[in-house]
This record gives structure tokens, C-alpha cells and sequence, in this order.
């Protein structure tokens, strides 16, 4: 006997059984496809690093104000003596409060003095930063104290791979802070003077930092902004200063020294010379 086709009219309460298991069907196929897209784009995708800007809350820190490789404050965080590096409020860097800081100490050594700061601070990865939110307004007190000294040790010649990121972002302000995708955010910041610094990458974890100088431990960020967030290999004198470490290069041999690498891959590479 043959049978009848069955077909569905869309004003009717109801629809034919051949045509609501076909809708099943379907339903339950596309439930399926978007569920392996689901767990291959989570698989796939990158997670965000677990940086921290404190953003509206204001910290104090008291320390020993240190000038390089940066300015910073040597300081203690969490019971551990660490050296926190500042940066201004935007896309600037901290010196008008480092100037503003010496004025007030009429001449004197600001290395014969404790300082308290206040600013936002900024944490990825067991380093700390501090924004100082207020610009002249962070200096809260100084008083004098006992020279703290530095820390330095001579690391030698080393030709290192990585990516030249703007800090402020890279800890915490911004994420994802590295890359072609932050390219453009991190040569405005380091236009505006926040110290340069070569990230290093092991798989896809970051493990390693050196703030980028030339050989007289002085800026060089104009000189490098055609190289930020590209992968280069960098070749210069290292050091450790305390809890970081600098790489010191040849503002006349840059051509030489920072280099374009290969297949854009952050590769760890710290071979001394």
C-alpha cells in the first residue's frame, strides 16, 4: 500500500511524526557538533596569564629609593626583601616623581633616606610593580635611614631570545600584554619612557626577565621601538642587580646585537659567550 507523504503547515497546532523526528534529529546532531567545538576551542585557546592590577585601591611601600637599573623602591613584600620598579600614571614613566622626590630633599643624597610611597600596584608572576596613580601626590613621607646597597653580580656576555614588552601592561595592566595583538600599545608605552624589558618564554610559561639598557646602565628606548613585540635574539653584557637582571647593549652596534628570529617563536636561549 502506498504511503501517503506526510508534510507540516505551520499554522497547525501540531506537526506529522516523520517531520518532528527529523527536527529531533537534528536538534540532537547540532547539540553534539557545537559541544566538540566547545571542548576543541577551550583545548586550543590560550588562557590568560594570572596578572593582577589593583586598580582604585591605593598601596603604601616603604624603602630605599634605587635608580638602576630603574627607578624603583627597595622594599619588603610578603616578608621577602624585593625591588619594586614605578611607573607614572598612562603610558608614562615615574621620573617627574623621582625629580619632584630630589627637590624636596634640597641636594641631599636621596639614597640617605627611607621613602614611603603610595600608588597601585601591579603583580604577575612573583614580580611586583607600583603606578604611581598620583604622580608628585605618591610621596607620602622620607625620613632619614641607613643605605641599603645593591646587589650586583656580573653575569657575562650573553645572546638571549625573547620579546621586548612594555612592563606596566605585561604585569598586570593589560592582558594579553605581548605579541603583535599589544605591538602598538607597548611602543606608546615605552615611547613615553617605561623601561623596556625582554620577556623570556620557556613552552608557554614565562620564566625569565632583563631590563634593557645601554652600556652605561642608561635608556635606550627609542632605539629599540622598531623591535617591540617581535621575537628577537639579543646579544650583550649581563647582570644580576638584586632581584633582577639587565642586559647591558651597544646603542652603536644595535643592528648587530638585536636581531629578528626565527618562525616568531619566544624560545629560551641564555648562552653566555
Amino acid at each position: 500500500m502506498e504511503q501517503e507523504d506526510q508534510f507540516y503547515i505551520g499554522w497547525q497546532d501540531g506537526s506529522s511524526p516523520k517531520y518532528t523526528k527529523g527536527r529531533k534529529g537534528f536538534y540532537l546532531i547540532a547539540l553534539l557538533v557545537l559541544a566538540l567545538f566547545s571542548a576543541g576551542y577551550l583545548f586550543v585557546e590560550k588562557s590568560f596569564v594570572s596578572s593582577y592590577f589593583d586598580y582604585g585601591n591605593l598601596t603604601e611601600l616603604t624603602g630605599t629609593v634605587v635608580e638602576y637599573p630603574v627607578f624603583g623602591l627597595k622594599t619588603t613584600i610578603d616578608n621577602e626583601q624585593v625591588t619594586v620598579p614605578l611607573v607614572g600614571f598612562g603610558k608614562f614613566d615615574a621620573d617627574p616623581v623621582l625629580e619632584e622626590l630630589k627637590s624636596q630633599l634640597n641636594g641631599e643624597s636621596i639614597n640617605d633616606y627611607k621613602v614611603t610611597l603610595r600608588g597601585t600596584l601591579i603583580q604577575y608572576n612573583g614580580k611586583s610593580w607600583m603606578e604611581l596613580t598620583e604622580g608628585a601626590e605618591s610621596i607620602v613621607s622620607f625620613a632619614k635611614s641607613t643605605l641599603v646597597n645593591q646587589s650586583i653580580a656580573s653575569l657575562g656576555q650573553r645572546m638571549v631570545i625573547g620579546e621586548i614588552v612594555d612592563p606596566k601592561c605585561f604585569f598586570g595592566v593589560m592582558n594579553p600584554a605581548h605579541g603583535k595583538i599589544h605591538k602598538s600599545c607597548a611602543i606608546r608605552c615605552i615611547s613615553g619612557g617605561i623601561p623596556p624589558l625582554l620577556a623570556i618564554r620557556e613552552g608557554e610559561e614565562f620564566t625569565d626577565y632583563y631590563f634593557l639598557t645601554d652600556e652605561s646602565g642608561g635608556k635606550i628606548n627609542e632605539q629599540i621601538l622598531q623591535h617591540i613585540g617581535e621575537t628577537v635574539t639579543v646579544v650583550g653584557s649581563a647582570e644580576s642587580v638584586d632581584d633582577w637582571k639587565v642586559l647591558q647593549l651597544n646603542v652603536d652596534q644595535l643592528a648587530e646585537n638585536i636581531l629578528i628570529s626565527y618562525d616568531n617563536q619566544l624560545t629560551k636561549c641564555t648562552a653566555s659567550l
